[in-house]
């Protein structure tokens, strides 16, 4: 699963473009929180990945022992994020969920307080 993380930041690097000027956003996110559950129980111990292909933002943070993750202030820009779960047991959630090219977790990430609950489902 690592392989595939590496080999998609990599891809998304190389598709968006290059520039003399690095991405400056103009915003960022005052506070991310949030839990990830699938069929109503917390994942654990799990790495959410959060990518912005378009801008080159790719930041990672991990779930504790009841499933709740925060992002530090001013570490995450304001917009919309590509997001994939990697549990510690990858048995823990469908694989769509761990997959950056299959995820369908689409994250909003605005200006000011985020609470951000991660619900994945089971539907096909």
């Amino acid at each position: 699963m690592r392989t595939l993380f590496f080999l998609f930041i990599v891809t998304s690097v190389l598709t968006c473009g290059c520039s003399n000027k690095p991405y400056q956003p103009k915003e960022k996110a005052e506070s991310i929180t949030g839990t990830v559950t699938f069929n109503n129980k917390t994942v654990t111990n799990a790495e959410i990945y959060f990518f912005d292909s378009a801008h080159g933002v790719h930041f990672a943070v991990k779930t504790d022992a009841e499933g709740k993750f925060t992002v530090a202030p001013n570490d995450l820009p304001v917009g919309s994020y590509v997001t994939f779960v990697t549990p510690a047991n990858p048995k823990d959630i469908p694989q769509k969920y761990q997959n950056p090219l299959e995820s369908p977790l689409i994250l909003e990430i605005k200006n000011g307080n985020n609470d951000l609950n991660i619900v994945l489902e089971n539907k096909k």
